[in-house]
């Protein structure tokens, strides 16, 4: 076993060394968390306020070894929770069930995992990586398997990435079933699970060089588990087996052989009338009623195209979608906490609530998005940018019952200048809903200031926003939030940054440490050196949906005290 207290030593003291004639690197990831419960156990407040209150160790370490054309990488991750039970009339209590639903571990507050592991050849044709890999097509819309640390998503494709190149000619192969993740870096840790593979089996051909053009085509083609059993097959190697759609899940039962089919080209031109431009288009073919609700199969389809043009100091970008039945390919991963497509969204994700996350995971939305960028001398570029959208997918995450248009013109600007940098956004949010419903709104504004006090460095950044809802069956309040923090570094080494957030949202999960709506922490940052950074934290953060890349999660909120430390040798 890799214990706790070895990894933490690791971080510390690990170091790139030559093992078996090769180069062995070493990065590693730990924190340790102190959650303070909100509330008492009922009954014992007053003689044990802190009862719930527990501790989390994660860690998380990558090893790569590399000679020649050959590398071989591994991923461990580990969790152990503390302070994590009790007894209550003589019987042990867990406050939290670590691991559930097929997952083993031979300690009831502990579990080690080989997350991911790979192998990788290099040749002059072209790669092979056999193991865990990441696989994306065009701008994501038939197939988007990447690591997504803003959201805490890290689901690989465990099979093999298969890459051939003849001059201006690359053929790409991709299969292998979905491994997600289990042990959460950024996130508390409990009822961790088996994974429900998905499997997923895709081709990519890409033609470069033709004049200005480049010009791929790709298809990909999925299987969902649901809640799976596994059977053996011929070979003896176990596999995931979906139910019949609406039927329990046992061994030998019939399945459906794909859940869907997905075809596409991408279409690149560079300076083609002064412009350079891009154009995706993918056909989806829902062949299971799991995804689509009917009971014939459905197609749904997606256009994505762009244009750039380069005008003097200006650049102008102009960017339109039209995604129908798209989503529908997440809505079993979704459940386990990532998506297999995800395609350029339009949207500034920084400003993303409950209610506009429906419209970026929309099956029926039509929009487009115009910025211009003018450069100012050699160190301001202000732009203004209009998005608008035509979203008519109604229920499922939507609050509104009615068809909507949304319009959201933003501006800003950044600078960089020798002692301060700055970058800003302002932008006003306007959902109008068709009928008598009314229309959500949403200002917003950020800015993120690096500047000198005397010797020290410092850095300031706020974003506010104020929602005020349109009419739902169940209206909900309108809401303020706020975040603020101030980084001060008197010294490469050290830096301390105070934070604070407000919010008085009543659809998150959580309360301020100050106030119901207040929250306050501090953190000190601690740089040994380049390779290594400690992080100490106290206080609290809200709770919020925090979206990236097209993809979004409810993110708990935190209080309590963190150590982390980050390492690369």
């Amino acid at each position: 076993m890799i214990s706790c207290a070895a990894i933490l030593l690791l971080s510390v003291n690990a170091s790139a060394v030559e093992f078996a004639g090769g180069g062995l690197s070493i990065s590693t990831d730990s924190e340790f968390r102190y959650f303070q419960a909100a509330e008492g156990l009922e009954g014992f407040e007053k003689e044990f306020p802190n009862l719930l209150d527990y501790m989390e160790l994660v860690a998380r370490q990558n090893l790569l070894w590399a000679k020649g054309d050959w590398q071989v990488g591994t991923q461990w991750d580990e969790v152990a929770l503390f302070s994590n039970r009790y007894y209550l009339d003589d019987v042990l209590m867990y406050e939290h069930e670590l691991v559930t639903e097929g997952l083993r571990s031979p300690w009831p507050d502990a579990y080690v995992n080989l997350e991911k592991i790979w192998v990788k050849r290099s040749t002059p044709w072209g790669t092979v990586q056999v193991g865990d890999t990441y696989a994306s097509f065009g701008r994501g819309l038939a197939l988007n398997l990447v690591r997504n640390t803003d959201v805490d998503i890290d689901t690989t494709l465990r099979g093999f990435r298969t890459s051939v190149e003849h001059g201006d000619f690359e053929l790409t192969a991709v299969g292998g079933l979905t491994n997600q993740q289990q042990v959460q870096q950024d996130n508390p840790n409990y009822l961790l699970r088996a994974n429900r593979h998905t499997l997923i089996a895709g081709l990519r051909a890409d033609r470069y060089g033709l004049g200005p053009a480049s010009l791929g085509v790709h298809g990909v083609a999925y299987r969902f588990s649901r809640e799976v059993d596994t059977f053996l097959d011929a070979s003896g190697l176990k596999w995931p087996q979906p139910c019949v759609s609406g039927g329990d899940c046992e061994p030998g039962a019939d399945t459906e052989p794909l859940d869907a089919l997905v075809g596409g080209a991408t279409l690149e031109l560079f300076g083609v009338g002064g412009m350079d431009w891009f154009v995706e288009g993918d056909v989806f073919h829902h062949m299971s009623s799991d995804l689509y609700g009917g009971e014939d199969p459905e197609l749904g389809y997606a256009v994505y195209g762009s244009a750039a043009a380069y005008v003097g100091a200006a650049t102008i970008l102009v960017e339109g979608k039209r995604y129908v039945d798209t989503e529908r390919l997440n809505t079993l991963p979704a459940l386990e906490g990532y998506e297999v497509v995800s395609g350029p969204t339009l949207e500034d994700e920084r400003v993303i609530t409950e209610d506009s996350s429906a419209a970026l995971n929309s099956n029926d939305i039509t929009g487009g998005r115009v910025r211009v960028d003018r450069a100012v001398g050699d160190q301001l570029t202000p732009y203004v940018s209009m998005a608008l959208y035509r979203d008519t997918e109604e229920g499922g995450l939507h609050f509104n019952e009615t068809p909507e248009t949304i319009f959201h013109p933003v501006a800003g600007g950044e600078f960089f200048g020798e002692k301060v940098q700055w970058i800003a956004n302002a932008g006003y949010r306007h959902d109008e809903r068709d009928g008598d419903y009314g229309a959500d709104r949403m200002a917003h504004a950020d800015v993120a200031v690096d500047f000198p006090i005397g010797s020290y460095h410092t850095e300031f950044i706020v974003d506010a926003r104020r929602f005020s809802w349109g009419e739902n069956a169940n209206q909900q309040a309108d809401f303020n939030e706020s975040s603020i923090s101030l980084g001060i570094a008197p010294s490469d080494t050290w830096t301390l940054v105070l934070y604070n957030d407000y919010s008085d949202n009543p659809l998150i999960p959580s309360e301020g440490n100050l106030t119901e709506a207040l929250y306050g922490a501090m953190e000190v940052h601690y740089h040994s050196n380049a390779a290594m950074t400690v992080k100490a934290f106290y206080g609290a953060y809200k709770a919020g949906i925090r979206c990236a890349g097209g993809q979004c999660r409810n993110l708990p909120g935190f209080e309590g005290a963190r150590v982390s430390i980050q390492s690369n040798f």
